[in-house]
């Protein structure tokens, strides 16, 4: 208890954007043989499958940056194509599961956070979703870093929401209240044939930055305010620079490893009920039916 007590107290004074900056550069610099062998000793720590991913060659990757972002040979993650099913879109841990209840969702024992706060205090969207469900799944280090579509779906709105970065590991997860609405993060927001689908990608320390696969890299910069850009789509009508994707195209990367928070509308979706905290999920698989 004593430890993460100060782990936690470190976290709060800890410079988090500058540490994560100067990691943000040390990643992208190309250090030849120290960046071979940093790649190598990393996969040994965390027992990563190379076997799994396009390029299993070490050598392949001439930054520490290009090995997080890593891409796998997607044979490895076969997609569950039944049209009434919607797939997880990233491999990980799941940290939370369940319903929103009165406009909160559940954390840890003892902490709820806002519903409200967590999207960017959007009060037409809060009213959609309150009531409806969650699942947040983590990413730690050794994992894919990729996050791809649950379902089939054209993107309404993305939302960026400035705030802290702190870990977002179990430790600070399990024990930092409201966490999920300090940190920044980027909302998407999708339509899909069952309704509306919301994911946020949770931003954390040492994550230099989140990436969307069209339009690059939503942070940085940072700004303290929050920045919302609406997607071409008027009267169910696809306008040309619209952003529509297909259940497992890939929706962008984290940097490193962070945390994505889906949410559906209430009576919509049943989740896959072998899903509980603590599971290992990977993309591909059935999240939840409707």
């Amino acid at each position: 208890m004593k430890k993460k007590i100060y782990l936690l107290y470190i976290q709060r004074f800890l410079p988090k954007f500058f540490f994560t900056k100067i990691c943000g550069y040390l990643s992208k610099k190309k250090l030849n043989i120290i960046t071979t062998f940093l790649i190598f000793i990393f996969i040994k720590i965390y027992k990563i499958n190379m076997k799994e991913t396009k390029y299993p060659n070490i050598f392949y990757y001439k930054t520490f940056h290009k090995f997080f972002i890593r891409k796998l040979n997607m044979s490895n993650r076969p997609i569950d194509n039944n049209k009434n099913h919607i797939i997880h879109n990233s491999d990980g841990i799941i940290n939370g599961i369940g319903n929103i209840k009165k406009n909160k969702i559940f954390q840890f024992k003892g902490c709820k956070f806002s519903l409200y706060n967590l999207i960017g205090q959007d009060y037409n969207l809060n009213n959609i979703f309150d009531n409806g469900k969650f699942i947040n799944v983590y990413l730690s280090p050794k994992n894919y870093h990729r996050i791809h579509m649950s379902y089939t779906g054209i993107l309404l709105k993305i939302v960026y929401i400035p705030g802290t970065l702190f870990p977002v590991n179990n430790i600070i997860s399990h024990n930092l209240c409201n966490l999920f609405t300090l940190n920044e993060r980027v909302v998407f927001l999708f339509k899909t044939q069952f309704g509306l689908m919301i994911k946020i990608l949770i931003g954390a320390q040492i994550v230099g930055s989140i990436y969307s696969s069209w339009y690059g890299p939503i942070i940085p910069p940072r700004k303290n305010k929050i920045i919302i850009w609406n997607w071409p789509y008027i009267n169910n009508f696809y306008k040309k620079d619209s952003v529509f994707l297909k259940k497992g195209e890939e929706i962008g990367y984290f940097s490193i490893g962070s945390t994505v928070i889906t949410l559906f509308p209430p009576k919509i979706i049943k989740f896959n009920p072998i899903l509980k905290i603590g599971k290992t999920v990977k993309v591909g698989e059935l999240l939840a039916s409707f």
